[in-house]
């Protein structure tokens, strides 16, 4: 049965509804942004300064879309497309300049969905590669942030 919410939106019973809509006009939005750095990269970088940590942003949050309709839906093909966007971050090493705070939490969490990714996709040595580097990852910023709280 539709209801009508609170805030006047309408909806089905429980909180469902058609996300499929949303999940469609958020992927297009991110594809198309994904084409568009890619046709112009050279520009983006000199003109407007580029930085890789951004086109990683933008590669996570399709891979986080993947993941996403994945869980929705448990087509296993959508983790997989997950898993593509997911690698190219690691092997372009897109969050390897990060410097700030929020940058740093962002890439924690990044690899942390991976590792998700990739357990559920049963890619056993890939796993064990980025718990290591995830340890890494959290024992530095552990030890800079304890170093801060000291000064």
């Amino acid at each position: 049965a539709v209801v009508s919410t609170q805030s006047g939106h309408y909806g089905r019973e429980h909180g469902q509804y058609n996300w499929q809509i949303h999940f469609s006009r958020t992927f297009d939005c991110f594809s198309k942004l994904w084409k568009f750095q890619q046709d112009h990269r050279t520009l983006l970088d000199t003109k407007y300064g580029l930085r890789r940590w951004q086109i990683g942003e933008i590669a996570s949050r399709i891979g986080q879309l993947y993941y996403h309709y994945y869980l929705r839906t448990s087509d296993t093909s959508y983790l997989h497309e997950a898993l593509i966007f997911y690698l190219a971050i690691r092997q372009r090493n897109y969050y390897g300049d990060v410097d700030d705070d929020i940058m740093q939490v962002k890439r924690l969490r990044y690899y942390a969905r991976f590792l998700v990714v990739a357990l559920l996709v049963n890619k056993l040595d890939l796993v064990s590669e980025l718990r290591e580097e995830l340890r890494g990852l959290i024992e530095e910023f552990s030890h800079t942030h304890s170093t801060r709280d000291v000064d």
